[in-house]
């Protein structure tokens, strides 16, 4: 608990969401959103709500982000300023962080940490929506038997974030389910929270059953390395595999203690993510969910952590929580890191792209688009650009009966590609952009943007 007087308390939190929020509007002004960015945007812009939940079901979530961002278009906010839509998600996060009993310094850094000053504050993915909802759930965790409704409804908000927010979800319910289960759902404790419990249960399948996509999607599953994106999500990046193996086997020790005293409960809670990251799917931005994971456990169970009748142990609980305040700094630098970069670097070159070829989109020249990067020079524009866009619509189908890249003459007069085309090099001349993405102390390897402008007779 924290000892100081809450008047004094909520000093200490103006500041620091001061500080937040001046350092996330700099870097918003200063992100240049990528495809994913642009292609929920589009989604959003150019459908109805009917036509959302129909292109979503190519998108391989659900169509929660997409209905946010339709309701700040409605309420006015252009694409320059997509920022303000996770930056107030974000914010709403960092107001119910104050509010929990988590450890003052845990409120002082955890707003300013990788995933939540910049993966989630400044990056318009859905994403933006798991610290709020994790925080809501840490918020009601304790007195969920008492106030079982605000509870499920903060897990189904959850679950409503992505397939890995169903993970979670079901995980916090597993473990309610099987204490009821023991009983044989007989405990006096338990007797208000069921009919939440199972009403949120069956929301969630029926969710799951809605968001499966349908029979003509492009399967775009990607599984990375498990072991490198948790120890770069967790600590920073470190190549060698011996070193990213020992430092998790770090972690599993150190979390061991942490939670020695509810190690079964945490176990049930956190194991169904980490395997459904390892064997199934996930990549580097995916670990937001894994880090606002574990500091909601450890913020839950923080006071069980303490308990100690010896003194040995009190010692290692003094480091157990040096160590922990040092993988916060961390995150704190890599967060700071990813700002300035971004700041320095740009992110991706649409909006550069989008001016060049303006003159030639004003003239009514023929272009055509190869590749999903180029949906990202869409959102520049009110109405399509592209002559080949599968029914009319700017932003990319995942479906095999669709074709996103077919030209609509052997040779447009301009084509945005994300790779070289063979053949094009006597007919064209080639313009390429790059843009610098980063992943905490890593720039990712991204793929260039391409543009092709037909040569004029005689040149």
């Amino acid at each position: 608990m924290n000892k100081l007087r809450p008047d004094k308390l909520w000093i200490i939190y103006g500041v620091v969401f001061a500080a937040f929020l001046g350092i996330a509007v700099f870097a918003g002004l200063h992100h240049e959103p990528w495809a994913d960015e642009a292609q929920s945007w589009l989604i959003a812009r150019d459908n109805d709500l009917v036509g959302i939940f129909k292109a979503v079901r190519y998108e391989g979530t659900l169509p929660t982000w997409h209905l946010i961002n339709k309701a700040f278009q409605l309420f006015g906010l252009d694409y320059d300023h997509i920022f303000v839509i996770p930056l107030v998600l974000t914010a709403i996060g960092v107001i119910l962080l104050f509010l929990t009993d988590a450890p003052l310094l845990a409120k002082v850094m955890l707003p300013f940490s990788f995933f939540v000053i910049y993966q989630n504050a400044v990056i318009a993915r859905q994403y933006a929506l798991v610290f709020p909802a994790m925080m809501l759930i840490v918020l009601f965790y304790k007195n969920r038997l008492e106030k079982p409704v605000r509870y499920h409804l903060a897990l189904l908000f959850l679950a409503l974030t992505s397939s890995y927010g169903m993970v979670i979800s079901c995980s916090f319910m597993l473990w309610d389910f099987i204490v009821m289960l023991k009983t044989m759902f007989r405990d006096p404790l338990y007797k208000r929270f069921r009919i939440p419990f199972f009403a949120t249960g069956i929301l969630i399948l029926i969710i799951a059953f809605l968001s499966l996509p349908p029979d003509d999607c492009v399967p775009g599953l990607v599984l990375s390395s498990f072991a490198k994106n948790a120890t770069t999500a967790l600590l920073f990046n470190v190549e060698s595999k011996v070193g990213q193996y020992l430092f998790l086997a770090f972690m599993l020790i150190l979390l061991a203690y942490y939670f020695r005293h509810d190690l079964i409960r945490t176990v049930v809670i956190a194991a169904p993510l980490v395997l459904f990251m390892a064997f199934f799917y996930q990549r580097e931005w995916h670990m937001t969910y894994l880090f606002d994971l574990l500091a909601s456990l450890m913020i839950i169970f923080h006071d069980d952590s303490k308990k100690t009748t010896h003194k040995p142990e009190k010692g290692l609980n003094i480091a157990a929580s040096t160590i922990v305040i040092a993988l916060l700094a961390i995150q704190c630098l890599t967060g700071a890191y990813s700002i300035f970069y971004d700041y320095r670097n740009q992110y991706s070159p649409a909006k550069d792209i989008a001016e060049f070829i303006r003159p030639y989109v004003e003239s009514g020249a023929s272009i055509n688009r190869v590749g999903f990067n180029a949906v990202s020079v869409s959102a520049y524009y009110d109405d399509p650009i592209y002559s080949n866009e599968p029914y009319g619509k700017p932003y990319y189908i995942w479906s095999s009966s669709v074709a996103n890249d077919k030209f609509t003459e052997e040779f447009p007069d301009v084509v945005i590609a994300h790779e070289e085309i063979d053949g094009f090099e006597s007919n064209y001349d080639l313009h390429r952009f790059d843009g610098h993405m980063i992943y905490k102390l890593n720039e990712l390897d991204t793929e260039p943007y391409f543009v092709y402008v037909k040569k004029q007779a005689g040149t």
